[in-house]
């Protein structure tokens, strides 16, 4: 049976003269909350759930600030945004973090046509990536995806850690054998990604969220599809170079990172290869040219 779409209308209640003297007689006992009927709130809330996505759609009245008011957002109904509809930042800001219960949910700006292909690809592709919640276009235009994360993380993005919403960590505070660790997880996930056809468009150390159990990457805007795996080799050169102009790994470190990377993405591998020398591959040999390329 197909699923039915349900909507429901809610309105804010408009306090009469005596409800408001006596919010505003209330206010002066050092009450630091504002009277409900002088908040910044929504006028009006629209709600409408189907196939297990829940879009808002929020009318305020004319708008008094430069900061993120809401018009619509959609997300799973397992994600429980359903308070969040205001965010104390400016709208048309690049990325901000929010507290929203145990964890943090980013807002990144972008178009209208990225982020709903996110969302609604998030599905299938998960493994190694941070959970795209939901996206929302705000009152002055702007479109930001929405991606949700444990608070418990570490992020090499100064923009994402302010007010102690994810912890600050940066290459410096890692040693020798941290940065290893570190590397080794970046190539196995980039692998496994390449591996899947997908490639991230682009990769900082601000596409990197560490946690207690391994790794994701951030900041998914770039993410895009791709049926020529060869173009994932390149963009994983273009990472190791990145590591080593970084000090984060060392031109001795290279062989056994190629190795790696070509463990997890050996039809790729294989495919910029043949694309490259018109030779059959040869593990050993694409190895190698790899090598040659990045040193």
């Amino acid at each position: 049976m197909s699923e039915l779409k349900k909507t429901g209308y809610t309105g804010v209640h408009i306090a009469d003269a005596q409800e408001r003297q006596l919010e505003l007689d209330s206010g002066k006992k050092d009450d630091p909350e504002l009277p409900q009927f002088s908040r910044d709130v929504p006028v009006s809330s629209r709600r409408t759930v189907h196939g297990g996505n829940v879009t808002l759609e929020y009318r305020w009245k004319a708008n008094q600030n430069e900061n993120i008011h809401i018009r619509e957002i959609t997300f799973r109904d397992s994600e429980q945004l359903d308070g969040l509809f205001r965010v104390d930042a400016r709208d048309g800001i690049d990325a901000v973090p929010v507290i929203n219960g145990n964890a943090v949910l980013i807002l990144r700006k972008t178009t209208k046509e990225i982020a709903k292909a996110l969302y609604n690809s998030y599905s299938t592709v998960q493994g190694g990536l941070e959970n795209v919640a939901g996206w929302l276009a705000t009152v002055l235009g702007n479109i930001y995806i929405v991606s949700k994360v444990e608070r418990m993380c570490w992020s090499f993005d100064k923009r994402l850690v302010r007010n102690n919403h994810l912890k600050r960590i940066d290459c410096d505070d890692l040693d020798s054998g941290q940065k290893k660790k570190l590397c080794d997880m970046l190539i196995q996930n980039l692998a496994g990604l390449h591996s899947r056809g997908l490639v991230l468009g682009r990769f900082t150390m601000n596409s990197v969220l560490l946690k207690n159990d391994g790794m994701q990457f951030t900041d998914l805007r770039g993410l895009r599809a791709t049926r020529k795996l060869s173009f994932g080799v390149e963009e994983f050169k273009a990472m190791m170079q990145y590591l080593f102009a970084l000090g984060l790994m060392k031109p001795e470190d290279c062989y056994y990172s190629v190795a790696l990377y070509h463990a997890g993405n050996e039809q790729g591998c294989s495919q910029w290869y043949r694309e490259k020398t018109g030779k059959k591959a040869d593990p050993l040999e694409i190895a190698q040219t790899l090598e040659q390329e990045i040193l």
